[in-house]
């Protein structure tokens, strides 16, 4: 019996993936209208985990959690509230970045700064 209840929960800790907490700050909004909106694919998840924290003027922070050590973290700001990311003659209108990051501990903090492109 013993050996049946060792064997389960070496299985259930070996199936199990602790999530890994990233924290990622974006200092430029240039408005509070809208939202900021972010993905972020994880090597072997079937899923992106996604975010969305209300626009301010300045800075904001959302927190995600990660199953796993790294991550490929896009964001933008959907201004008007559309969840798409507008499209001009030149390329995107709202703010956006890309990061890739590296969880080394259970929380690791970045910095990504949005890229606002010139008006179309």
């Amino acid at each position: 019996m013993k050996k049946i209840i060792l064997l389960a929960a070496a299985l259930v800790a070996a199936t199990s993936i602790s999530a890994k907490t990233l924290e990622i700050t974006v200092p430029n909004l240039r408005s509070a209208k809208g939202a900021l909106l972010v993905m972020a694919t994880v090597p072997g998840a079937e899923q992106p985990v996604y975010a969305k924290a209300d626009a301010a003027e300045g800075a904001v922070t959302v927190t995600l959690e990660i199953p796993g050590d790294a991550a490929e973290v896009s964001l933008f700001h959907d201004e008007n509230g559309n969840y798409q990311m507008d499209m001009g003659d030149r390329g995107p209108t709202e703010g956006y970045a890309t990061k890739k990051c590296k969880l080394t501990d259970e929380r690791t903090a970045v910095k990504m700064n949005l890229f606002y492109p010139a008006q179309n």
